[in-house]
């Protein structure tokens, strides 16, 4: 019955990689030089889910599904995994920070841990452990040392990479705040969804070292099947947001040199006065480039100039001055819905308009609204 499930399982992953790496491969891109990077990564990817497909076909060739604690072959799979799909997703919040350089230094530690385990094992064997007791007693055997010491490097490696992501997605997060005044959807929280879904995958590669029986084996070859597949949906997806985002992620160069030069000739104060008479901000869906080139002024210029004068980004100062206007107008117009309120003052979604209230205000609009009926 459990080679029946096995061989469902690998079958329908030798399957749906296959299926995914060719669509990486022949996935139409807009003639766009900033997708560079995510192009490269594609084809990264193709070999990586190719990679996997010929890995699976071995082991139902073979029948390689045995029980062998802190094996090597999961443990190399397992970190090559979690760099994989980490560096992918940073590619596509920070294009620029992936370099071939920068891969190869930090991929050297798990050729290391291979080449030294495959001379170890050749000199001195490796033990097949299948409890706990064995690996006690043989804890000091030279190849289960390395594969112990392998198993130590992969915990921190998950940290790290942790760490890492997690300092990339509020760099990401601070650009398009800086950028759009209604940046939720462009946020990407799938990205991190698939990180988490990434990292739970490599959790369970680390638990299945200790754990190894075959029914865990079988969960967690059906938790990255299905992870591998709805990875790759998501991912063949960034090229339309990514039509959006550039330009914030991309910011212009020379910031000093342009700030410097316009800082001569304007004060914040004049051009705050024109925002504010124009209302310039209650245009649904403005960003920091429409409104710069309303000013005749430099994007960098402004951004500098609202973060350092007003103490916020782009996006915290729109949605405050929109949250003020809204103020004004639920006093002036009480027979008016906050659907209606929400849309003059500039927020496509009334959902939106209602968290970035009551952050703002620490009231939702409706009880504001009652509180200052008088």
């Amino acid at each position: 019955m459990e080679n029946r499930a096995f061989l469902f399982v690998n079958s329908a992953l030798v399957v749906g990689c296959i299926s995914m790496a060719l669509v990486f491969l022949v996935l139409p891109l807009p003639p766009h030089k900033g997708l560079n990077k995510y192009r490269i990564s594609l084809r990264f990817l193709a070999g990586a889910y190719l990679t996997l497909a010929f890995l699976e076909t071995i082991v139902m060739v073979f029948e390689l599904n045995e029980v062998n604690f802190i094996g090597i072959r999961t443990l190399t799979i397992a970190s090559l995994q979690a760099s994989l799909f980490t560096f992918t997703l940073i590619t596509l919040i920070n294009p620029t920070f992936i370099t071939r350089h920068y891969l190869y230094k930090q991929l050297m530690p798990i050729l290391f841990f291979v080449i030294l385990y495959i001379f170890v094992a050749a000199n001195w064997g490796s033990p097949k452990i299948v409890t706990f007791p064995e690996l006690k007693l043989l804890a000091w055997h030279p190849a289960i040392v390395v594969r112990e010491s392998f198993t130590v490097y992969y915990v921190f490696w998950l940290i790290y990479l942790v760490r890492l992501f997690n300092q990339q997605t509020r760099k990401y997060q601070e650009k398009i705040d800086n950028y759009f005044a209604d940046s939720t959807s462009l946020r990407l929280p799938w990205v991190q969804y698939c990180f988490y879904a990434a990292l739970t995958v490599g959790v369970l590669a680390l638990l299945s070292c200790f754990m190894f029986t075959l029914q865990m084996l079988l969960f967690y070859t059906v938790t990255y099947t299905i992870f591998y597949l709805v990875f790759a949906l998501y991912y063949i997806q960034y090229s339309r947001t990514f039509i959006y985002i550039e330009p914030a992620i991309f910011p212009p160069k020379n910031i000093k040199e342009e700030f410097q030069k316009i800082n001569k000739r304007l004060m914040w104060t004049e051009l705050k006065t024109l925002i504010i008479a124009d209302k310039y901000y209650l245009k649904t869906g403005v960003n920091i480039e429409d409104m710069a080139h309303f000013l005749k002024i430099g994007r960098t210029s402004l951004s500098v100039f609202i973060n350092k004068e007003e103490g916020m980004n782009f996006n915290a100062w729109i949605n405050f001055l929109r949250i003020e206007e809204a103020k004004v107008m639920f006093l002036k117009y009480p027979d008016y819905t906050i659907i209606e309120i929400s849309e003059m003052v500039g927020y496509s979604e009334s959902s939106n308009f209602s968290r970035q209230f009551k952050a703002i205000t620490k009231e939702s609009p409706s009880c504001w609204r009652q509180t200052h009926k008088s």
